[in-house]
């Protein structure tokens, strides 16, 4: 009996260690869209002055957006991740001739990750890993655009596929909590087409590096 008891003592004190291999985070940050959209006019020139080509690049602003994921740790130092991050920003056209930018609408991205995370140091209160993937993102336009936008903005939903690499750290509070900061580069096909701009000389469709940083909390369980 007594070795009994003993060994269920120990499957009940091992079963907390072995559910901490799993984790989810929340975080919360600054969502850094790179460029979708490049399109090269010839401007009119004068007699004092040739002409000169300006660039119309289609981009989105800055903005907050939250991230969430869960995490199986797999080794010491190697963990799998799958992440979602949520975000809206507003389109504009900005002109490199030192125009106003134009209002494009606004634009939701929705994108998952499934990144391996490799932990440079595994002891210690701060903790430093990198991580890289792939990644899949929605973009999806939404509101009106304005009539006079030189570049257009396509209507409902496309995916697209792409890769994701970044760094981070976290400082271990406990054996359950800590606080975590991330910065990561994820780059995928552009969602907009050649197709989308039949007739259009200048045009460039660059991929896009949408740069997400994010500070949150990390819960192991």
């Amino acid at each position: 009996m007594k070795k009994k008891l003993t060994m269920a003592a120990v499957l009940l004190a091992a079963l907390p260690l072995s559910a901490q291999s799993w984790s989810i985070g929340a975080g919360s940050g600054a969502f850094v869209f790179g460029d979708f959209v490049e399109r090269k006019l010839r401007g009119p020139g004068s007699p004092d002055q040739p002409s000169r080509t300006v660039t119309n690049t289609l981009t989105a602003a800055t903005r907050a957006g939250l991230a969430v994921d869960i995490q199986r740790e797999l080794a010491d130092r190697w963990a799998i991740r799958v992440e979602g991050a949520f975000t809206r920003a507003p389109l504009r056209i900005e002109d490199s001739g030192g125009g106003q930018s134009v209002s494009a609408g606004d634009l939701d991205v929705t994108t998952f990750m499934t990144p391996l995370v490799f932990r440079i140091n595994r002891n210690g209160a701060l903790r430093f890993h990198i991580l890289f993937g792939p990644a899949y993102a929605v973009y999806r336009p939404s509101g009106p655009q304005n009539a006079d936008a030189s570049i257009r903005v396509f209507k409902g939903s496309r995916t697209e596929w792409g890769g994701a690499a970044g760094f981070g750290a976290a400082w271990h509070l406990s054996n359950r909590f800590a606080l975590e900061g991330e910065i990561t580069d994820i780059v995928t096909a552009s969602p907009f087409h050649r197709d989308d701009f039949p007739d259009t000389p200048g045009l460039n469709i660059p991929k896009p590096h949408n740069v997400h940083t994010k500070a949150g909390v990390r819960y192991r369980f």
